[in-house]
């Protein structure tokens, strides 16, 4: 019975050692992972803080917290999102707003982010950037309606601007906003590029009068500021041509790094572009003032008498373009056929001039008549769409565009007129270069539309 007590209690005295261990072994532990859970805690926190605040609307109080989540955890694609819409909502159109929202749509984010970017080009009145942000977002009709986006949309469209934007310092803001004063003519010697020297194009003064090359022009300012457009011209057409090539580089690379930077570059070419052309229009528009100020001070009877000058010359071309066709397109006839005089003596007086018979010559079959025409666009009772009409309102300007209406009622817009079909793929992949992406090759053959393998196939082989 005693051994039976004392070995009870040891076992009781290490039972109560044990349990103290546990206890320590527990409390120490919990001591040690209270801190991580606490630090977690404290993470989550600002990043659920910061997303209540942004669904509150309260973007004052959110841009805070997301600027330090972006510091930490830069490629995270929704901080990108939430970051780049609460600048947005605070009115900083920085070039910081535009990569946040760029990094959220590459990463496939919530769909609105193309309406932000949308919205962040439309601030800074880049119309044509802006529409195609616009038209990428694909919302539900709910979200439409919470986002006002026919609201914007149809804004953009009219060129009106509804933000507010708040351009702090012109360093670190998007290139866009900083207002450059209209380039001055530069009235002193300036080299007309030898490429325009020898250019046809359509450029119209006023609504009567018309050039067609650059020697037409009687103000040296409009002539040089028509250069200057022209060489505008030139260099976005190499600036197009590159980033279709970033373009199709970005599809075919699924690094998301890569495609990040391809992107950059991308809308930094793309910003570059619209510049010239903006400066393209400016000096057009310019050089168009410049001369009718000439032709006021001229009079009527001077533009009168330059307009008969230019229409005479216009014909000459026009006649010469017809030989040249013609030499180029007319079979030599058949030589004719002359009757000796030996076989008519017998039929014939002595005193009866005898002439030689000439045989009627046979004519060469007239050929089928064959032209190209690029085509820019094809509308249902000519019911234009907004794009269309600005790239109609653009191109017009220095491209004489031809319209007709088929048989179904469409209203059929093209513009050049070729015989020959290299030259009318050149004049459509420069038009494609040029932003018109639907231009396509349409045959015509003694007037009538139709399929372009089918005269294609009959062109004689160079």
């Amino acid at each position: 019975m005693y051994n039976f007590s004392c070995k009870l209690l040891h076992l009781l005295k290490v039972m109560s050692v044990s349990c103290k261990s546990i206890c320590y072994i527990l409390i120490l532990n919990l001591y040690l992972l209270f801190p991580l859970q606490s630090s977690s805690q404290v993470k989550s926190g600002n990043e659920s803080l910061a997303i209540e605040y942004f669904n509150e609307r309260n973007f004052e109080k959110a841009l805070p917290l997301f600027t330090e989540l972006i510091n930490k955890s830069p490629d995270n694609a929704m901080y990108n999102y939430y970051y780049g819409v609460t600048l947005l909502k605070n009115n900083h159109y920085e070039t910081a707003t535009k990569e946040a929202l760029l990094n959220a749509v590459v990463d496939k984010t919530p769909s609105n982010g193309n309406f932000y970017l949308g919205n962040y080009f439309h601030a800074l009145g880049n119309w044509s950037e802006a529409l195609d942000f616009y038209k990428r977002y694909k919302g539900s009709k709910q979200e439409r309606r919470e986002l006002q986006y026919d609201k914007y949309l149809d804004l953009c469209m009219k060129r009106i601007n509804p933000f507010n934007v708040d351009k702090g310092d012109k360093k670190t803001i998007f290139v866009d906003t900083i207002k450059v004063p209209a380039p001055q003519p530069d009235e002193k010697i300036f080299p007309i590029p030898d490429s325009l020297k020898t250019e046809w194009f359509n450029f119209q003064i006023n609504s009567r009068l018309t050039y067609h090359s650059i020697t037409d022009f009687r103000s040296e300012a409009a002539r040089i500021l028509f250069a200057k457009a022209w060489i505008a011209t030139g260099k976005n057409d190499s600036i197009v041509r590159n980033t279709d090539i970033l373009r199709k580089a970005h599809e075919e690379t699924n690094n998301v790094t890569t495609r990040l930077g391809l992107v950059q570059r991308i809308v930094e070419a793309e910003q570059v572009s619209y510049q010239l052309l903006r400066e393209r229009e400016k000096h057009f528009e310019q050089a168009r003032v410049k001369e009718s100020g000439y032709w006021e001070k001229a009079g009527a009877d001077s533009m009168m008498a330059f307009i008969a000058e230019i229409t005479e010359r216009e014909s000459a071309r026009a006649e010469r373009i017809l030989n040249e066709k013609k030499k180029t397109e007319i079979p030599p006839l058949v030589a004719p056929v002359v009757i000796p005089l030996d076989s008519f003596t017998a039929n014939f007086g002595p005193d009866q001039p005898i002439q030689p018979v000439v045989l009627p010559v046979e004519k060469a079959p007239a050929k089928d008549n064959i032209v190209f025409k690029v085509q820019i666009g094809s509308f249902l009772r000519d019911k234009l769409t907004p794009s269309f009409k600005s790239t109609y309102a653009r191109l017009s300007k220095f491209r004489k565009i031809d319209k007709y209406t088929d048989a179904k009622k469409y209203v059929i817009y093209t513009i050049g007129n070729f015989t020959d079909y290299k030259d009318a793929s050149l004049l459509k992949n420069q038009l494609i270069m040029e932003g018109v992406k639907g231009a396509f090759l349409a045959a015509y053959k003694n007037g009538e539309r139709v399929p372009i393998s089918s005269v294609v196939k009959e062109l004689p082989k160079k």
